[in-house]
């Protein structure tokens, strides 16, 4: 399928109660770390804000590393016919498309339905614009005037990372709030340090993390330090902000209530196509 795939359109669902029934379940999937639990810590603060301000009844949170459990045996524990399982991760790379459906590989894949990662979810631009805009303030100075700067991960070996970064990227540098939108990424060129060079400041950073993990804290932070800029201010992952939820919540609607992988561009198959 085309890079278009991270563009999707939330399907309309006219009656909100259509779109999830006490048969189904909820499941948040996150990468995980063998090495920090912080990123289960951050999935269950999406968890509880989805039954408690979204009205979702059973919502369950899975890892495919570290601590947290397994998406077949969270699955097998729920008390549901169905589950909609949402990937809490930045990009649509094979994470999504082979690791976390294989994750489900027991399990009858009619009683799946797989949603796209949040990370390519349209709003999630509002969303850095959102946080960004008011720490610019915070800073003593209006959004236009600074630099916003994103900071993903990134990969030499799989282009999904940039893809999604470069999406975001685009929607910001778009919505002309900010002097200028720029990427860089840990694993891939361009580095934060060499970007950093060609930028101004105020510089704004937003990591986009699902989590706060070791990449999206000790790594940017240790990057930025080196860069040795007074005129920047890294604001965290993305993933851990409140609105967040807000996005899987929207993801679960449409999802569910377009009848899952019936939906083009909306829900995913378990062998990855749409």
């Amino acid at each position: 399928m085309s890079s278009t795939r991270s563009d999707f359109r939330l399907a309309e669902v006219s009656n909100i109660c259509q779109a999830l029934t006490v048969n189904t379940a909820v499941i948040l999937v996150g990468h995980g770390s063998p090495r920090v639990s912080r990123p289960a810590a951050d999935l269950n603060r999406i968890a509880l804000a989805l039954r408690q301000r979204e009205g979702f009844a059973a919502v369950e949170v899975a890892m495919l590393n570290g601590s947290g459990g397994r998406p077949a045996d969270v699955f097998a524990r729920v008390a549901a016919d169905r589950a909609v399982v949402v990937p809490i991760m930045m990009c649509d790379g094979q994470t999504v498309h082979r690791d976390i459906p294989h994750a489900f590989a027991d399990i009858d894949p009619a009683r799946l339905t797989f949603c796209p990662p949040v990370g390519t979810h349209p709003g999630l631009a509002a969303l850095i614009t959102k946080r960004a805009s008011v720490a610019a303030h915070r800073m003593g100075t209006l959004p236009e005037n600074a630099v916003l700067l994103l900071i993903a991960h990134g990969s030499t070996r799989n282009a999904a990372s940039e893809q999604a970064t470069l999406l975001q990227a685009r929607r910001l540098a778009e919505a002309r709030v900010f002097r200028a939108v720029a990427a860089a990424y840990l694993e891939q060129p361009p580095s934060i340090a060499d970007t950093l060079e060609q930028l101004q400041g105020p510089v704004i950073a937003v990591g986009l993390f699902a989590a706060a993990g070791r990449h999206a804290t000790h790594d940017v932070d240790e990057a930025l330090v080196a860069a040795g800029r007074a005129d920047v201010t890294y604001l965290g992952p993305i993933g851990t902000d409140p609105g967040i939820a807000a996005l899987v919540a929207s993801l679960v609607r449409a999802c569910a209530g377009a009848g899952g992988a019936e939906a083009t561009g909306c829900a995913y198959l378990p062998d990855g196509t749409a």
